[in-house]
């Protein structure tokens, strides 16, 4: 199967698209204010690349979060147009899949960081069986210290946030930390290939119904609940 895979919640913007296990075209690019416009250029350049099209592919994976609140939204929204107008299937694939995905060889306990901002992290913990990976417990949104106390195992840590908080997870855990590759984005490809066995077995997500994994409020959000709770006026 031939799976257009992309990503815009990340700093690094990604697309990438694959034939089983066949990598055949990636391109990766530091995310700017015109994320719409590259990544629509980005998806038809990787396609020419990988001798394809929208209508010869047979499926598309697109990032859903959590990561940049807009960013994000321009993924979900270019993957739930694209699946409209050409009627392909369409999978959600998670930031936190995608980081984990760089583990899937390891026996350790997988978990992925992406940054929230002000000292605040998102994670989850998973686990690889065979291709496929399995998430244990709830998605974690907190600092790294409150995270570290629920690490019990020996645990392999990845994504960017990972290393910048290093020394803090390393101090705590002690031998049950080690940490993989500090990058914040895997490539396009590896959304295509998580979404993969997904799209084989008739997993696919509704695309009038996907939306983007929002973790927390937004900064628009949560300045619009202060001024009103500031005022009294409640939100219309």
């Amino acid at each position: 199967m031939r799976i257009l895979g992309f990503d815009t919640a990340a700093p690094t913007n990604s697309v990438g698209l694959v034939d089983g296990d066949r990598m055949l075209a990636d391109c990766s690019w530091d995310a700017r204010e015109n994320s719409l416009q590259r990544i629509i250029l980005n998806i038809d350049q990787v396609l020419k690349r990988g001798s394809s099209s929208l209508e010869t592919i047979d499926g598309l994976a697109a990032g859903i979060g959590p990561g940049s609140w807009t960013g994000v939204r321009v993924g979900v929204t270019v993957a739930k147009i694209l699946a409209y107008v050409t009627g392909k299937p369409l999978c959600g694939v998670t930031s936190f899949e995608a980081l984990a995905y760089q583990g899937r060889n390891t026996d350790l306990q997988l978990c992925p960081l992406v940054d929230a901002g002000k000292e605040t992290v998102y994670a989850a913990f998973y686990r690889a069986h065979g291709k496929a990976l399995v998430r244990r417990g709830d998605f974690y949104v907190g600092d790294v210290k409150g995270l570290a106390q629920a690490v019990q195992e020996p645990t392999l840590f990845l994504g960017k946030p990972a290393h910048l908080h290093r020394q803090i997870l390393a101090t705590q855990l002690g031998p049950l930390a080690s940490f993989g590759s500090p990058s914040d984005s895997p490539g396009g490809c590896a959304f295509a290939w998580i979404a993969l066995p997904r799209f084989q077995r008739g997993e696919t997500d509704d695309a009038l119904s996907l939306a983007p994994l929002y973790l927390k409020e937004s900064l628009a959000e949560a300045l619009l609940k202060r001024r009103q709770a500031a005022t009294g006026r409640p939100r219309q």
